[in-house]
């Protein structure tokens, strides 16, 4: 059984639900379900029932929370200890976004402070390689993520912009609310996307024509070719600026990026070289 896998079971005894449990540790509901299966095989034993109403505990299921949340405290707790150790090297999963803003000039100090990157194109890939132990800690969007067993710090906050031909009617128009593009078409990442995720999030309720490309030089071309628009977060604007397009920002909507992880110890320590 993989040891991360007991935070897992952890959640969804608490939670009594599949679906809520992984929409916290951010993976997926199928998923999850295999996870808990390979704890079920594991102890040889059906530690939970499942009903309409919900999941929930069996009595070995029972005696396997009450001990598993002590060894999980306990390797919590090692584990803070040896990430003190100056010497180790801390694995840190990055947006491109954050690597085009930041990276240039911090690249030679975190080098030098023994921090390894991984640079991944979106926060959920980010997040599930943090909750697998592949690395120790992210910087992405913070606000992609609901689960309340990790620690953050944010670095900055940035706006979304609204990227378009000079040919469409969102120039006649100085500030860009999200009911102006009802009847654009919205150039986006194939999922999983943050900018997806932002406008699952804020927009649900507004219908929105959403066509995805499989990487941003082709969403940008395409706009150039008056074949959509698109939304990008700030801190990409440099990849846009030479292209001869307009770029306003989307009201009232913005994010935070900042250091994600399960360990306090070692955000606070990624973090201290990143502010030098």
């Amino acid at each position: 059984m993989n040891i991360e896998y007991i935070e897992d079971f952890i959640k969804v005894a608490e939670y009594q639900s599949l679906n809520q449990a992984s929409k916290l540790l951010n993976i997926s509901t199928p998923a999850l379900s295999k996870r808990i299966k390979s704890v079920e095989e594991y102890f040889e034993s059906d530690l939970f029932y499942r009903t309409s109403r919900g999941i929930f505990l069996t009595e070995h299921g029972e005696l396997v929370l009450n001990k598993v949340k002590i060894i999980k405290s306990d390797i919590d707790e090692l584990k803070a200890e040896t990430s003190k150790n100056g010497d180790a090297t801390i694995r840190v999963g990055l947006l491109p976004s954050f690597s085009l803003y930041k990276w240039a000039e911090q690249k030679e100090a975190l080098i030098n402070q023994r921090i390894s990157i991984k640079i991944e194109s979106n926060t959920q890939i980010l997040l599930d390689r943090l909750h697998n132990g592949d690395i120790d800690v992210i910087i992405g969007d913070i606000t992609a993520t609901e689960n309340n067993q990790l620690y953050s710090e944010v670095l900055y906050r940035e706006k979304y912009m609204v990227v378009f031909p000079k040919t469409s009617n969102l120039r006649l128009s100085d500030n860009i609310f999200a009911s102006h593009l009802i009847n654009e078409k919205i150039l986006l990442l194939n999922p999983p996307c943050d900018t997806l995720s932002f406008i699952q999030k804020h927009f649900s309720k507004t219908k929105m024509n959403l066509e995805h490309k499989s990487d941003l030089e082709s969403i940008l071309a395409n706009v150039k070719a008056e074949q959509g628009i698109t939304i990008i977060p700030q801190s990409l604007i440099t990849r846009v600026e030479s292209m001869n397009l307009l770029i306003r920002e989307l009201e009232n909507h913005s994010r935070e990026v900042g250091l994600i992880a399960y360990n306090k110890e070692i955000l606070k320590k990624a973090l201290s070289i990143l502010s030098e």
